[in-house]
């Protein structure tokens, strides 16, 4: 059975990992099927802090969901010949199991080499030759299935795949070949099955199920080949697109653990403590301990009953996973502000926002110089419009934005007031991206598209 992976968007933070692995833990204990929580990139310090806290492995890093060779393989036996084999044997094998290809293997599994219906057939009429010398069949029939696979087998001239190759490279070899069946075999040459053309016909996606986002561009590399199966996220409605209806679960709260804890408890399951504080954290991280304009009161009771169950003061948690004063220490001004950045598109403008919370945001913006030298070469490299650095003050209660691209005048002049300054834009109260800045910036956007 091939797994379900539980995966956020990327550039994880507290709330995608969270949600990830809560949402496996659920999904366990009310569907059959194998899940696998993961995470579409590296984990920063903060969410291994919390893993750490409340001892949660981390989630399996998946840098893509290209299909490749390995989803086209079936689960079935593997049947196969050792070069000790008689022809006879090698025969009733292939007529009992109705097999036309048979790979050859070690005592390793590691493949040696392949045999066909085809070749078996041409090598009993080279040596019967043209019915001349038929008083001789019986002989001549009997040597042949004494023959040894050793002495038959093909081992030159034949296309094999390794289970990583994507699908477009397997197409070309095939169209370049005219093989029935192709052997697939790992970097040991461990032969891992068969594929054919019927394969890429039939072909079998991942199978993913995305937490805390719906936006393509956020979403982990080849999302256009999965097959999503669920969405279970707070934000608006992106441009997703599913091959089949889905269960889509997206509502208006703070964070993406506030809609899975209302699930456990919807349906009572038991949640245990080290679950109720992980699922707690997220909820923190997306809500700004609740002084973000995005926390609703499904926010404050859900975390009011998680801090309950896991016996931990929400606040003093939030201040925890906030304190990130050794972390700015530690990562370079890059690194800092591409930690959570989020891209978006307007018509045909991309741009991008990345954020940093924190309780002490005179540390950050005094490395504002850096910041922007970081912004300008991240615009250059993905060809962003603009890009706004947030550095908001959870305790402050406000963001410093930093501002850096070819059409960085479009956010300075929508966010700039009489109190800024010409190297700074404090926004008092701005806490959120998604609702605060977001929106703001697709409507400047949009104007400057009529005009």
């Amino acid at each position: 059975m091939k797994p379900i992976y539980i995966i956020g968007h990327k550039n994880p933070d507290i709330d995608s990992i969270a949600a990830a692995i809560s949402y496996k833990f659920y999904k366990q204990s009310t569907d059959e099927g194998i899940y696998i929580a993961a995470a579409a990139g590296d984990l920063n310090e903060e969410i291994n802090f919390v893993l750490e806290k409340f001892n949660f492995e981390p989630p399996q890093i998946i840098r893509n969901v290209y299909t490749k060779v390995d989803d086209l393989l079936d689960t079935t036996e593997i049947i196969y010949a050792t070069i000790d084999m008689t022809v006879m044997e090698l025969g009733n094998i292939m007529q009992k199991h109705n097999i036309k290809t048979m790979p050859v293997l070690d005592d390793q599994h590691k493949f040696l080499g392949l045999l066909t219906i085809g070749d078996l057939a041409m090598i009993f009429m080279d040596n019967l030759g043209q019915g001349r010398n038929l008083d001789k069949t019986p002989e001549i029939l009997g040597n042949i299935l004494n023959l040894k696979v050793a002495d038959i087998m093909q081992t030159r001239g034949l296309a094999l795949f390794e289970k990583d190759e994507t699908v477009e490279e397997v197409r070309k070899n095939m169209l370049a070949t005219r093989f029935r069946n192709y052997p697939v075999v790992d970097q040991e040459n461990r032969f891992l099955g068969m594929i054919s053309r019927y394969n890429l016909l039939d072909m079998k996606r991942k199978k993913i199920i995305l937490v805390d986002h719906n936006e393509r561009k956020q979403a982990v590399e080849g999302i256009e080949q999965a097959e999503v199966l669920e969405i279970i996220d707070h934000h608006r409605v992106g441009d997703i697109e599913t091959i089949s209806p889905i269960y889509f679960k997206n509502e208006p709260v703070g964070s993406t653990c506030t809609l899975i804890a209302e699930m456990f408890l919807d349906k009572k399951m038991f949640i245990n403590k080290d679950l109720a504080g992980l699922m707690l954290s997220g909820l923190l991280s997306d809500t700004m301990i609740f002084r973000s304009p995005t926390t609703t009161t499904r926010d404050t009771r859900m975390a009011n009953k998680l801090s309950e169950i896991a016996g931990i003061d929400a606040i003093e948690l939030g201040k925890e996973m906030f304190d990130n004063t050794s972390l700015l220490d530690k990562l370079s001004d890059v690194e800092l502000v591409s930690q959570d950045l989020k891209e978006y598109t307007s018509s045909n403008t991309v741009f991008a926002i990345s954020q940093i919370e924190t309780v002490d945001s005179n540390r950050i913006v005094n490395r504002k110089a850096g910041f922007k030298k970081a912004m300008e070469k991240i615009c250059k490299n993905y060809d962003y419009a603009f890009m706004c650095l947030m550095v908001t003050d959870i305790i402050a209660e406000g963001t410093e934005l930093i501002v850096s691209g070819d059409k960085s005048i479009l956010v300075e002049d929508a966010f700039k007031s009489s109190s800024s300054s010409e190297e700074t834009i404090f926004l008092k109260g701005i806490m959120s991206r998604k609702k605060q800045v977001v929106p703001v910036l697709y409507e400047v956007l949009r104007k400057a598209t009529i005009m």
